[in-house]
């Protein structure tokens, strides 16, 4: 055994990283340190007793560079008989609509393909290729932008679902591997690009601080495992959240009765559970969400389009992929059966007469009867007088919607769907009664919604 794989396979021991009989998927780019772990989990699986998956994302943002690297990654997986899951993704656009950074939404298609393969796969977990050079980087990364501890503390061992096994090697000791074993890879072009800040510290900053100290990547690795060290203490604050209407919710008072000193971290805590991520919330940004907990009242927009505001006495965010919330009226012909991909509404629908097999999370499905719809078919937002039959009375939206406690400035970002004469669903709210399936009902659509994901 190599000293390298002797040394992923103890700290994988000693972290209790992987559990006996598992499967893990494991993200492979086909760079030098996905390609280090893939083989050395490979070589391990017998000690390990683990299965693998391997998956690989082509962003499409270098061309054919990124058809170099998907071939490169379905070769290796056929010369190691493994299973490999390949996915596209168009990052550009799913940028341009969450107004995120182009490296941030990358991160969040990437994440969210690997949960959803990884629940579809029965993985247990999912092994990154990060390692101790990356977590100095990172480290450093968040200090340049303004960090509080949690940024200090850098990238977990072990974070829920993730597991980094090459967080306790450097970066020259990958390299050494490859090369003494023959194992090739392939280099991506953009980790040179200085127009990314994590390129332009990894070249050109602690080269720099390295003159200064030659063991600033040690020192940097340090202060992040003292600092989780301390963390840990934070992490006994409980908080009971309230999910609803795609909202996530706490109670002002919760948040009022805590110390000072950590209404900062339950904030953060409430901010992660809703956005799912604290990497592009500030230190003033959480001030601000602080502020309003202070004055119970008010609204920010966080980035990603996430709202946050005070409403009868809690505290509320709101993820909302609606960037056309605010055009008075929109509309999209539709054609069924078929599928369709909003990505400005943030949203997937689609429409078949068999059965769907829709396995993404937040997914609302309804069976209208075929026959007594009028096609064509239109999704669209709310306008004002618009009536459903509903507990046997034709009745107004609007007063389900206050019914229903949706707020007035959410209502013209639901989709609706429409005939050409009627309302026929909102979805994850109501059915027209008029289109509600029978017993003799000859022609069933189903219609399947779930988050667009790019």
């Amino acid at each position: 055994m190599h000293t390298f794989e002797r040394k992923v396979l103890k700290f994988i021991e000693e972290y209790s990283l992987l559990a006996p009989r598992s499967v893990v998927l494991v993200a492979f780019s086909g760079g030098p340190d996905s390609t280090a772990l893939a083989e050395t989990l490979y070589r391990l699986r017998p000690l390990l007793d683990i299965e693998l998956v391997l998956f690989h994302l082509n962003h499409g943002l270098r061309g054919k560079e990124s058809e170099r690297d998907e071939a490169f990654c379905l070769q290796w997986a056929q010369e190691h008989s493994l299973p490999i899951i390949v996915e596209r993704s168009n990052v550009i656009s799913f940028h341009k609509s969450s107004g995120l950074s182009l490296e941030e939404a990358a991160r969040t298609i990437r994440y969210n393909l690997l949960e959803e393969y990884a629940k579809r796969y029965g993985a247990s977990s999912v092994a990154l290729g990060h390692t101790l050079d990356d977590q100095a980087e990172t480290v450093l990364m968040n200090i340049i932008r303004g960090t509080g501890l949690s940024g200090l503390c850098g990238m977990k061992v072990k974070d829920d679902l993730y597991v980094r096994p090459l967080l306790g090697v450097w970066r020259s000791e990958v390299r050494k591997f490859l090369e003494e074993e023959g194992i090739s890879f392939v280099e991506d072009s953009s980790n040179f690009d200085p127009a990314f800040l994590r390129n332009r510290i990894r070249h050109r900053i602690l080269p720099l601080l390295q003159e200064v100290n030659p063991r600033v990547l040690e020192a940097l690795v340090r202060l992040s495992l003292n600092v989780q060290e301390f963390m840990q203490s934070e992490e006994d604050i409980e908080l009971s959240l309230t999910k609803e209407n795609g909202t996530t919710g706490v109670s002002l008072d919760d948040l009022i009765l805590l110390p000072p000193g950590k209404r900062s971290w339950a904030i953060r805590k409430f901010l992660k559970e809703a956005r799912g991520t604290l990497w592009d919330v500030t230190r003033s940004q959480v001030k601000d969400v602080l502020r309003l907990v202070e004055q119970r009242k008010g609204e920010v927009v966080l980035p990603g389009k996430v709202r946050v505001f005070v409403r009868e006495g809690y505290l509320w965010a709101l993820l909302s992929p609606l960037p056309l919330v605010d055009m008075p009226y929109w509309s999209f012909s539709l054609d069924f059966p078929g599928k369709y991909a909003f990505s400005d509404l943030g949203i997937t629908l689609e429409a078949r007469f068999e059965p769907p097999s829709c396995s993404h999370q937040e997914c609302w499905q309804t069976m209208l009867d075929f026959e007594k719809c009028s096609p064509p078919f239109v999704l669209r937002n709310f306008r004002e007088g618009d009536r459903i039959v509903w507990e046997g009375g034709n009745r107004k939206l609007k007063e389900f919607f206050e019914k229903w406690g949706i707020p007035r400035e959410w209502r013209k970002a639901l989709p609706i769907l429409c005939d050409a004469n009627k309302i026929l669903w909102v979805p994850g709210l109501a059915l027209d009664e008029r289109v509600r399936v029978q017993e003799n009902s000859k022609r069933v659509l189903h219609v399947s919604v779930w988050r667009y994901k790019g």
